[in-house]
C-alpha cells in the first residue's frame, strides 16, 4: 500500500510538473460565422473551434470570448457578462475540457435588433496546471464582423412618391426623341426645326411633314444618400436610421422596375469593402454591395453635400434623374441642388427621413459638414 501511494506521488509530480507552464502549450483557438451578411432578427452563428495538437489530456480550459454590445444570444443557459477592462466588448465564458490530438466545435445562436457594423475580439484562454495551483492565459485577438442591413420601409407614402418619379421620367424620356432612329412622318406643328423637315413627304402629301423620330434613352436613376447637416439642425437617430432604410427601400423598388441606378452618399462606411465600385448596374451583387455598405454607415460624413452636388452636375448625363434622401427638409439643400434642375433634363425627387419612421439604432455622434 505504501509503495503504490509513494508511486502515485511520483507521477502526480511528474504530471504536476510538466502541466506546470504548459497547460495551454498546442491548444488552438479560431473561429468564424455561418452567415456575415444578416438581417435585423435573422439568426447566425457563431462557429468556434478550440484544437489541442499535442498529446496530452487537457482537463480545463477556461474560454472567455469578446462578443459586440447589441448582439442576443439565442442558445438556453447562455450567460453574458459585461467586459470588466471597458473595451466596449460583452464577455461569454464556458469551460471545456480535450482529449490528445482532438478538436472541439461549439455554435453559438447570435441574433441583432438593430443595424449596423458589429465587432468581435476573439477570446482570452485560460488554463491551469494538473492541480490547480498556477494559471496561465493566452489572447486570441482575431477580429471579426458581421454586418446587420437596415429595415425596408413598407409605407404607401413612399410608394406614391416613387410611382410619381417614375411617371416623371417616363413623360420626360418620351418627349426626349432621339435622332437616331427615325419611325415615320407626322404633320407639321410649326415648333419643329427646319432640319426635321421630310421634304419627300411633304411634296407627296402637299402639306409640311416632318420626321418623327424614336427614343431610345434609358431611364438611368442616381440615389443620393445625404446625411450631412446644416449648421442649424438637429437630426435623431430615428432621421438617420429612416434615411438607411428608406435608401434600401428605393433601390430594390428600381430593381424590380428593371431600372438602371447608381448609388452615392457622403455617408462614411466603417470598415473597408471588398468591390466598392458604383457604376450605374441591376442585380443581386449590386444590390447586395450597396446593403452592406447601408449596414456599414455611420452618422459621420466624408463629404459635403455641395460637393457631391457639384460632382453630380459635372459627370452625369443630361437625362439622368436624382433621387435624394436626406434627413430633415432644408431650404439650403434645395436651392443647392438646383444646380441638378437647371443642367439636367431630368427630374429631382427629394425623400426626408423625417417623414417616416424606423427603430433607433446604435447611437453615434452627428458631423456637422453640410
Amino acid at each position: 500500500m505504501v509503495i503504490f501511494i509513494i508511486i502515485f506521488i511520483i507521477i502526480l509530480f511528474v504530471v504536476q510538473y510538466h502541466s506546470k507552464g504548459n497547460s495551454l502549450k498546442g491548444i488552438k483557438y479560431t473561429y468564424g460565422f455561418s452567415k456575415k451578411l444578416i438581417e435585423i432578427g435573422e439568426t447566425t452563428e457563431l462557429i468556434s473551434v478550440v484544437t489541442n495538437e499535442s498529446q496530452r489530456i487537457v482537463s480545463f480550459i477556461r474560454m472567455m470570448e469578446s462578443l459586440p454590445k447589441g448582439v442576443r444570444p439565442l442558445n438556453r443557459n447562455v450567460f453574458i457578462y459585461e467586459d470588466a477592462l471597458g473595451l466596449g466588448y460583452l464577455r461569454y465564458e464556458s469551460s471545456i475540457y480535450l482529449m490528445a490530438r482532438s478538436k472541439l466545435q461549439r455554435k453559438l445562436q447570435l441574433t441583432f435588433d438593430k443595424r449596423g457594423r458589429y465587432t468581435f475580439g476573439g477570446a482570452i484562454l485560460r488554463g491551469g496546471d494538473f492541480l490547480g495551483f498556477t494559471e496561465q492565459a493566452e489572447n486570441f485577438h482575431e477580429f471579426r464582423e458581421i454586418i446587420v442591413y437596415p429595415k425596408a420601409i413598407n409605407a404607401p407614402q413612399l410608394q406614391e412618391i416613387m410611382g410619381g418619379f417614375l411617371g416623371d421620367i417616363s413623360v420626360r424620356r418620351f418627349i426626349m426623341e432621339d435622332p437616331i432612329l427615325t419611325i415615320g412622318t407626322r404633320e407639321y406643328t410649326g415648333r419643329e426645326p427646319l432640319k426635321q423637315m421630310s421634304w419627300k413627304h411633304t411634296a407627296r402629301t402637299n402639306q409640311m411633314m416632318v420626321k418623327q423620330f424614336d427614343y431610345t434613352t434609358e431611364m438611368v436613376v442616381t440615389v443620393f444618400l445625404d446625411i450631412a447637416r446644416m449648421r442649424d439642425q438637429e437630426v435623431t437617430s430615428d432621421q438617420y436610421e429612416s434615411c438607411f432604410s428608406l435608401t434600401r427601400t428605393v433601390c430594390q423598388y428600381l430593381e424590380q422596375k428593371k431600372i438602371p441606378y447608381e448609388f452615392v452618399s457622403n455617408a462614411f462606411i466603417e470598415g473597408a469593402i471588398s468591390d466598392q465600385s458604383q457604376n450605374q448596374s441591376l442585380g443581386k451583387a449590386h444590390l447586395r454591395l450597396i446593403l452592406e455598405q447601408l449596414g456599414r454607415a455611420s452618422y459621420k460624413t466624408w463629404r459635403s453635400y455641395r460637393a457631391v452636388i457639384d460632382q453630380l452636375v459635372a459627370e452625369q448625363e443630361k437625362n439622368r434623374s436624382t433621387i435624394i434622401i436626406t434627413p430633415q427638409r432644408h431650404a439650403r439643400k434645395h436651392q443647392i441642388a438646383e444646380r441638378l434642375r437647371e443642367d439636367t433634363t431630368g427630374s429631382v425627387t427629394f425623400i426626408y427621413g423625417e417623414d417616416f419612421h424606423v427603430p433607433t439604432a446604435v447611437t453615434q455622434d452627428d458631423d456637422v459638414s453640410a
